[in-house]
């Protein structure tokens, strides 16, 4: 599909708002228009008209001291927002517990947020395990189980869009090719369970189900992830029943009763 001059224009102008945003860090928390411009490779100019709406729209404020720009309220609006979607999981951290010391692996819940998968919550239990995932943290949907089993229950366009996209290889085993990727979320649907090993990183399973809400749809996942070497093979049925049966129970707490 064609897009006008002014699409693709409102596109990069939206893309290059949100860059000069994820410049901000903890450690850098202001910075100037030439800084800015210098490590986003754009005019100043180009900068300076972007930090100006930012700023209208109390995405950045100056320091008048030196001229400088850091991050406004705005954005602590939207981080309300993202705090208020962990919350909604709260009663589900005993859960995640109680997965995380059975197994010994971390407990996950995930969700889907554009073409990734973001880790939103994470208990780690009563072992030292060795950690690829953070909460926050977001990572690509066809490598992982924690993202494919939302994926396999989104429609068809979505899938599309996915699967059409550039997919990274991290791993030899890392599946890109689209037809294969259809028929394992196929088979996705239908065993409503996903299991990955080493397609992210080698050495490393992640074992995922859905969880629906009160309207049945599914909006997260509920995922164990952890060294391959601390899943027993005996143990893969046990931790499938065990998971199902758990997000059976945090699907209830969204409101969602399967008669």
């Amino acid at each position: 599909m064609k897009h006008s001059l002014n699409e693709k224009y409102f596109v990069a102008s939206v893309k290059n708002a949100m860059r000069i945003l994820k410049l901000f860090t903890p450690r850098q928390y202001e910075f100037g228009i030439s800084e800015m411009a210098e490590k986003l490779k754009l005019s100043k100019s180009t900068v300076h008209r972007y930090v100006k709406e930012l700023v209208q729209e109390g995405f950045l404020v100056q320091n008048k001291s030196n001229s400088h720009y850091r991050l406004g309220f705005s954005n602590l609006a939207l981080g309300g927002i993202v705090q208020l979607n962990k919350e909604i999981y709260t009663d589900a951290i005993p859960i995640l517990t109680k997965l995380a010391n059975r197994f010994h692996l971390p407990a996950h819940i995930c969700v889907m947020e554009h073409n990734h998968v973001v880790y939103l919550l994470r208990e780690m239990g009563d072992q030292p395990v060795k950690l690829i995932t953070k909460s926050g943290r977001y990572n690509d949907l066809h490598c992982t189980a924690e993202g494919l089993v939302i994926l396999a229950h989104k429609n068809k366009d979505i899938i599309d869009n996915v699967l059409t996209q550039s997919l990274k290889k991290y791993t030899k085993y890392t599946m890109t090719d689209p037809e294969r990727l259809k028929q394992q979320i196929l088979q996705i649907q239908y065993d409503q369970y996903a299991i990955t090993k080493d397609m992210y990183a080698i050495g490393f399973v992640s074992f995922a189900v859905p969880i629906r809400d009160y309207t049945g749809e599914v909006v997260s996942s509920l995922a164990l992830i952890g060294e391959s070497k601390n899943a027993d093979k005996h143990q893969y049925d046990e931790i499938k029943k065990e998971l199902q049966s758990s997000a059976k129970k945090i699907s209830e707490l969204l409101g969602y009763y399967d008669n």
